[in-house]
């Protein structure tokens, strides 16, 4: 008789309770997976899958690399619960704030919130580093636990997770949960947008949404993406393009107008006004270096035909 894997059937061998057929089932589960192509989408609700099976999940379809030899690990302590800024970023950085757990400890969290027209780089407190683009916010604990580590984020970053086989990093954010042990990935988590996604660059990351009892485990040079109509979709992509941002590099690709005025509002802090309806859905491509909105507009203006005008920090587009 076929064993079908639930959550409840997961809860029960967490706490041992399984038979001995149940046990067998639930590892063959596992190593089909590890076994797979990587797109699993099982009826099961992941964010009732405890740290127990994740740990044994990640085992298995992780690869660990070999540990570089570095004599940085003073670095590491220093950084260990600072934020620090590269080049032309800026932030605001709020102080760690005490909040009460469930145990009665208290916890304390640092947040960035990085203002449009900036970007930043910040390090936390196990190296993980993560580059945050215009109008993002992060929050995470002063001190991570001895078994997980768990962040809070909006808006579009680029992640280089540090490795740690015991503690999964994992990244709430309003729609999806994203799990890794230790890779390269930009996620794009905008909570005004109507979609959120992630694309790897390095290693092997799990994709989530909140509300699906699905998921997926993306490779490098792939895309998941999951859509407000609870649509989760896996692509292959070409990774760079999706976080040249960090190189100050813009790219839009089939992109509607509506959507790369969002885009000029953060990269520039301006209020950008489309009063022709008929425009917000044209669609346009283009890849800039280093630009200065005026440069983008005019570009713009001769692909799709549309008229601008500047005044102050608002851009009205007709």
């Amino acid at each position: 008789m076929k064993i079908e894997i639930t959550q409840e059937l997961l809860e029960r061998y967490h706490q041992g309770k399984c038979s001995t057929d149940e046990q067998f089932a639930i590892k063959q589960w596992l190593q089909n997976i590890a076994e797979s192509d990587f797109t699993i989408s099982p009826p099961v609700d992941i964010q009732g899958i405890e740290d127990k099976t994740w740990t044994e999940l990640s085992s298995r379809i992780f690869i660990e690399d070999e540990p570089r030899k570095t004599n940085r690990t003073w670095l590491l302590k220093v950084a260990a619960s600072i934020v620090l800024i590269t080049g032309f970023s800026f932030y605001i950085y709020h102080p760690a704030k005490k909040h009460q757990e469930k145990d009665n400890n208290l916890i304390s969290y640092h947040e960035v919130n990085v203002p449009k027209g900036k970007k930043a780089t910040c390090t936390l407190p196990d190296g993980t580093i993560i580059q945050l683009n215009s109008d993002s916010k992060l929050r995470y604990p002063e001190k991570f636990t001895d078994t997980s580590r768990v962040v809070e984020f909006e808006g579009e970053a680029f992640f280089t997770v540090a490795k740690d086989k015991k503690r999964p990093f994992s990244i709430n954010s309003k729609q999806v949960i994203v799990r890794v042990l230790g890779t390269h990935f930009n996620l794009r988590a905008y909570p005004e947008e109507n979609k959120t996604d992630v694309v790897v660059e390095e290693g092997r990351v799990m994709f989530s949404p909140k509300t699906k009892k699905s998921f997926l485990i993306l490779t490098a040079n792939q895309q998941g993406v999951y859509d407000t109509d609870q649509s989760l979709k896996q692509q292959s992509v070409y990774a760079a393009a999706y976080y040249s941002w960090r190189n100050n590099q813009l790219q839009f690709k089939d992109l509607k107008l509506s959507d790369i005025a969002s885009t000029l509002e953060r990269w520039y802090n301006v209020k950008v006004l489309i009063n022709n309806n008929l425009l917000k859905n044209e669609r346009y491509t283009g890849r800039f270096n280093n630009p200065d909105i005026k440069s983008v507009l005019n570009s713009l203006e001769f692909a799709i035909g549309l008229h601008y005008k500047i005044t102050g920090n608002n851009v009205t587009i007709y």
